[in-house]
């Protein structure tokens, strides 16, 4: 990254969101198992100490296990926030086949923490979330705290995302996918990895055998409060079923209720599609695998491309107008210390 990629409007980018919570871990806190102590701290503190340090290792771990050539040169997704008892993850996508990775790799660690929960009859559960968003337009990276770097990164330019890209945890993503992620994220339960529009249909336009092995199921609907107008938002998930205690009661409820039977791939598609085309979401394409060609950027990074340029280009001509009273005397000399009447040396 170069001092000129501040002033560079931001190449397209679509960063992908994983979250993970600590389910019951209200009840755990409070319970006589949660309070007891080994040593200096209550069980529950070091247990969500172990969670906070071991669950992002075993995801990298995974995660590195499954990438594979085709997938990209993607980084694992690196921790972004912590939310009380929930992790959330950010990284940048290239491919749909690094989105398929990164998905795997996370409900896979999901499901071995629980195992180990299970083992050492925890109540202890977990329940996760993914979605989608893409930048610099129409969602922002902006920086809020500070890592000691100086140097004054512009909104939507390469040098500030490129740098999101390579510390999320010192910037915070903002916009109208950011906020429905999170409310997609109340969706989920310990069996179902909740999805949000936008990533279900991404994967969803992958043709079958592409190498991902969880299918998407379809619920119903639900409203959230200021999201898409008030229509409806489809309750759209992974079955993470594997090691809950209660999975055959599961399974025999959705069978009565006659959601047992995922939708095809192709229908859940078409849905999608006339869905995003009704509440105005726009669709994000990546290409299929790292030897496909780049997708075309959306409409809303190319209309308002042009004008990002233009603000940074004024920002680097007004930092220079800076830079040059800066390092001008005001009477426009040459700097020495002028002569004259008046400016005899004080005794």
């Amino acid at each position: 990254m170069t001092d000129e990629d501040r002033f560079i409007a931001a190449k397209f980018r679509v960063r992908l969101f994983l979250s993970v919570d600590l389910s019951g871990s209200t009840a755990f806190k409070n319970s006589r198992d949660g309070e007891a102590r080994d040593r200096a701290s209550p069980k529950w503190v070091t247990t969500f100490e172990a969670f906070y340090r071991d669950f992002p290792a075993k995801f990298r771990s995974a995660y590195a296990q499954m990438k594979t050539p085709q997938s990209g040169t993607d980084d694992c997704p690196k921790l972004w926030k912590a939310v009380g008892d929930e992790l959330i993850f950010c990284g940048r996508v290239n491919t749909r086949k690094a989105v398929m990775v990164a998905l795997m790799a996370f409900i896979q660690t999901l499901h071995d923490y629980r195992k180990s929960f299970a083992e050492d009859d925890s109540p202890l559960n977990l329940k996760g979330a993914g979605w989608l968003a893409s930048f610099p337009e129409p969602n922002r990276a902006v920086n809020l705290r500070s890592s000691g770097d100086e140097v004054n990164y512009l909104t939507a330019s390469e040098a500030l995302e490129a740098a999101a890209d390579a510390q999320p945890f010192e910037y915070d993503f903002l916009g109208k996918a950011i906020d429905t992620g999170f409310r997609v994220a109340s969706f989920a339960k310990p069996e179902r990895f909740a999805l949000s529009v936008q990533l279900a249909r991404l994967l969803a336009s992958c043709p079958p055998g592409t190498g991902f092995d969880h299918l998407i199921r379809f619920e119903n609907t639900v409203a959230l409060k200021g999201v898409n107008g008030g229509e409806a938002y489809p309750v759209l998930y992974i079955d993470t079923l594997k090691h809950l205690a209660t999975e055959s009661i599961r399974l025999k409820e959705r069978q009565l209720l006659k959601r047992h039977e995922e939708p095809a791939r192709e229908d859940l598609n078409t849905y999608l599609k006339a869905y995003c085309s009704v509440v105005g979401t726009e669709e994000i394409k990546l290409p299929l695998s790292a030897n496909d060609s780049e997708m075309e950027p959306p409409l809303s990074y190319l209309d308002h491309a042009p004008r990002i340029s233009e603000h940074l280009a004024s920002e680097k001509d007004r930092e220079k107008v800076g830079d040059i009273a800066i390092d001008e005397p005001a009477n426009g000399g040459d700097g020495d210390i002028p002569e004259g009447k008046g400016l005899e040396p004080l005794e």
